[in-house]
């Protein structure tokens, strides 16, 4: 009766080892568990902060009496292309954007313009947004913009001024093999679309 008992005793010690050790364990467990959550939530919201930080606006309440003219233009200017660069329609326009790019844009997206390619001699492109409705004259009134606005944005090309009455007198506008000779066309009617190229060819005299 003495050894039964005994190892009855030593049967319910090696279970309350055992027992223990099991609570023992889930609690590390748990405790690895939450610290676990805590590094990942953590580490969620720095994520969900950072990119915040980066596309924040400068703060234009920054402005007092003191500022200068220039301060005062190149601050409202990073404003511009910070809240440019965020946005899903205008985050492709170039810095120091101007108002008809932007207008010009936003008719692309809603379908009222076309984008077409200047090929120029140099082999260079130039891409030019137009509306649907304008005519050969408008187009050409585009080119000279988007022209302009491409040397004043290259450092090296500042200084250079085209005189476009010679251009128009000595090249027309060519698209799909056919030379766009009617300022008051349509260009609908030279069969113009989004994604086509236009290119300048040489005036010859006729006989």
């Amino acid at each position: 009766m003495e050894v039964d008992a005994t190892s009855r005793r030593s049967k319910r010690k090696k279970k309350d080892k055992k027992h223990r050790r099991s609570k023992s364990k889930s609690k590390k467990s748990k405790k690895k568990h939450r610290k676990r959550s805590r590094r990942s939530s953590s580490s969620s919201e720095e994520s969900q902060q950072r990119p915040n930080e980066k596309t924040s606006p400068p703060d234009l309440t920054e402005l007092d009496a003191g500022c200068s003219h220039q301060e005062v233009v190149d601050l409202v200017r990073n404003t511009l292309d910070s809240l440019l660069a965020t946005d899903p329609i205008l985050n492709d326009l170039p810095s120091a954007v101007t108002l008809d790019e932007v207008q010009s844009l936003i008719a692309l997206e809603h379908g009222q313009a076309i984008h077409v390619e200047i090929h120029r001699e140099d082999g260079t492109s130039l891409p030019v947004i137009i509306r649907q409705n304008a005519t050969v004259g408008q187009l050409k009134r585009a080119v000279e913009r988007a022209t302009e606005l491409s040397l004043s944005r290259d450092a090296n090309q500042r200084q250079r001024r085209i005189n476009w009455k010679y251009v128009w007198k000595t090249y027309w506008l060519y698209a799909h093999g056919a030379k766009l000779k009617d300022d008051m066309a349509t260009i609908k009617d030279c069969a113009l679309s989004n994604g086509d190229g236009v290119s300048f060819i040489k005036r010859l005299k006729e006989k």
